[in-house]
């Protein structure tokens, strides 16, 4: 591995497949940011929702008023202040959340305000002192970083992500989160070219750590 590269990682995947808790865990090893743009979303969702703006009228809204995005970090994870508005974990995951985010995730407009926002967070985390990126959602290794060094796609059994959402206190229906980001018209979730596929569901989060890692050290 050379020491001196800023690594950038795309990590993509399904609800459940285990994105996030993977990305962390690597993100502790290797002194790396880590970027849940699927949090990014949630917290759009409910700055929209507290606004009693619905999805149809998002275009409208974002044509009349300016959302101002910057960032603020916690230990290894970069988080979103929208307008200087910063929202709890607890208050972007929980059910009703989970219903809503992927209407308002689909939007056109809402993919295209947060782009060039996720993009820079590359910089952002050199900027910062970290030594490489890793960045999990749908949309990563296709669109947000499609020149990442390393990509990766996690999945597992729909029966497998659901119980581990279910562990983890969410019971919302992940076949139709599924359904919603892989239809969709803009970036939808899919394996990107180039990523590794991993099933998470075969494997311990250890082994999938082990298996990316070997990666890492490969570059």
């Amino acid at each position: 591995m050379d020491k001196n590269k800023y690594i950038t990682i795309a990590l993509d995947g399904a609800a459940g497949s285990g994105k996030s808790t993977t990305a962390k865990a690597l993100c502790a090893k290797f002194k790396y940011i880590h970027i849940d743009t699927g949090l990014h979303y949630r917290s759009l969702c409910l700055y929209f929702l507290n606004k009693n703006i619905s999805p149809d009228n998002v275009l409208n809204f974002l044509q009349n008023e300016e959302i101002n995005l910057c960032s603020f970090i916690e230990q290894n994870s970069a988080f979103l202040l929208l307008n200087q508005e910063r929202f709890t974990v607890d208050q972007l995951r929980n059910e009703q959340m989970n219903q809503q985010v992927s209407y308002y995730a689909r939007i056109p407009e809402v993919r295209e305000l947060l782009l060039k926002y996720q993009r820079g967070l590359c910089q952002y985390g050199q900027q910062n002192g970290f030594s490489g990126i890793i960045m999990d959602g749908r949309d990563i290794g296709s669109v947000v970083l499609p020149d990442a060094d390393l990509k990766f796609f996690l999945h597992a059994d729909l029966h497998i992500r659901q119980s581990r959402r279910s562990i983890d206190g969410e019971m919302d229906s992940i076949s139709g989160r599924d359904k919603l980001d892989s239809t969709r018209k803009i970036a939808p979730l899919a394996c990107p070219k180039h990523a590794v596929s991993i099933n998470t569901g075969v494997l311990s989060i250890d082994e999938v750590v082990n298996l990316i890692s070997t990666k890492i050290l490969d570059i």
